[in-house]
C-alpha cells in the first residue's frame, strides 16, 4: 500500500516500536535508581524516606530528569530497521547516557570543583551541593542529547561520536566553573566559591546552576553552524567545540548586560553572595537559561 499521500505518518511496526521505547525508557530510569545507590554505597530508599535527606532527593530527581533528556535524543530519531535493532539501539545509547552522567559527576568533583566533595556534601544534606550537582547533570544531558540528534548515526561509530561530544561538553562546563570561581574570588578578596557551596549558599548554587544550563542550551546551537561529517569526525568536533566556547562567551556577556537591565538598582553581589537571597539567585539563573533558550531557538 502506498502511504505517500497518507495524512498520518504510520506503518505497521510503529506502535510496537513506540511501546518498546517506552518500556525500555522506564527500565533504564529504574536501573539508574539502583545504580545511583550502588555507586553512592547507600540505600536510596533509606536516604529518601528513612533519613528524609532532601539534598539526596533533589540530586536523585536531577539524575532522573537528566537521563530522561538523554533518552529523548535516543528515541526521537529514525526507528531501527527491526524491533531487535531498536531494542539494541535504545539500550546501548541509554546505557551510555547513564555512564556519561556518572562520569560527569567525577569530572565535577575532580576537575571543576576539586576542593569540595559534592557527593559527601549531599549525603550530609547540603542543598547547595545538590543544586550544583543537578545543574551539572542537566547541562551535561542537554549537550549529550544535542550531540545525539546532531550525529543521527545509529552505528557503533555514532556511540564514539557521542563520547567525543561529551568530552568537549565537559571542557566547556569546566571553563564556566573556572569563570564563576574567578569572578567570586575577585569580588571577595580571593575567597573560594567552593567554600561558599560547602557553607550551603543556595543562592550562589542557583546562579551557578543556571549559568551552566544556559551555556548548555547555547552549545546546542553549535550544530546549526557545523554539519555532521562522520568521515572527518575529529575535525568536525573540534570546530563544534570552538564554536561552543565562542557561544559560551557571547551568552555570558549578553546575560551580564541583561542582568544589569533587569535587576537595575539591585546589588546582586550583596544579595546573592552575602545575604544568600534565593529569589535574586533564581532570577539570575533564569536570565542565563532564557538567553540560552533564545540562542538555541535562533541558531539551531
Amino acid at each position: 500500500m502506498d502511504n505517500s499521500s497518507s495524512i498520518i505518518n504510520w506503518y505497521p511496526d510503529l506502535l510496537a516500536i513506540l511501546a518498546i521505547d517506552l518500556v525500555l525508557a522506564v527500565i533504564l530510569l529504574t536501573a539508574f535508581r539502583k545504580l545511583a545507590g550502588v555507586v553512592s554505597n547507600v540505600s536510596s530508599t533509606d536516604e529518601l524516606s528513612g533519613k528524609d535527606n532532601f539534598a539526596f532527593g533533589l540530586a536523585f530527581a536531577g539524575g532522573i530528569f537528566s537521563l530522561a533528556i538523554i533518552l529523548t535524543g535516543v528515541v526521537s530519531g529514525d526507528a531501527g530497521f527491526s524491533i531487535l535493532e531498536e531494542i539494541i539501539l535504545v539500550l546501548s545509547y541509554g546505557a551510555l547516557g547513564i555512564v556519561l552522567m556518572m562520569l560527569s559527576r567525577k569530572v565535577l568533583d575532580n576537575f571543576s570543583l576539586p576542593h569540595i566533595n559534592i557527593h559527601e556534601q549531599i549525603m550530609k544534606g547540603n542543598l547547595a551541593a545538590a543544586i550544583v550537582d543537578v545543574g551539572n547533570l542537566l547541562a551535561t544531558a542537554i549537550i549529550v542529547r544535542a550531540v545525539m540528534t546532531w550525529i543521527d548515526d545509529t552505528s557503533l561509530f555514532g556511540l564514539i561520536s557521542v563520547v567525543v561530544g561529551f568530552i568537549v561538553s565537559q571542557l566547556v562546563l569546566i571553563l564556566v566553573t573556572q569563570y564563576r570561581s574567578k569572578v567570586y574570588a575577585t569580588r571577595h578578596n580571593g575567597k573560594s566559591l567552593q567554600a561558599a557551596f560547602e557553607a550551603g549558599n543556595k543562592a550562589l548554587a542557583l546562579r551557578y546552576c543556571g549559568h551552566k544550563i544556559g551555556v548548555a542550551l547555547a552549545v546546542t546551537a553549535a550544530s546549526g553552524f557545523v554539519p555532521y561529517n562522520p568521515e572527518n569526525i575529529l575535525m568536525v568536533c573540534l570546530v563544534w567545540g570552538l564554536i561552543s566556547i565562542a557561544l559560551t562567551i557571547v551568552l555570558s556577556l549578553i546575560a551580564i548586560a541583561a542582568r544589569h537591565i533587569i535587576l537595575a538598582k539591585i546589588n546582586v553581589v550583596e544579595e546573592v553572595d552575602n545575604q544568600e537571597n534565593i529569589g535574586i539567585g533564581f532570577i539570575e539563573a533564569t536570565i542565563y537559561i532564557s538567553i540560552g533558550l533564545l540562542f538555541a531557538a535562533l541558531i539551531a
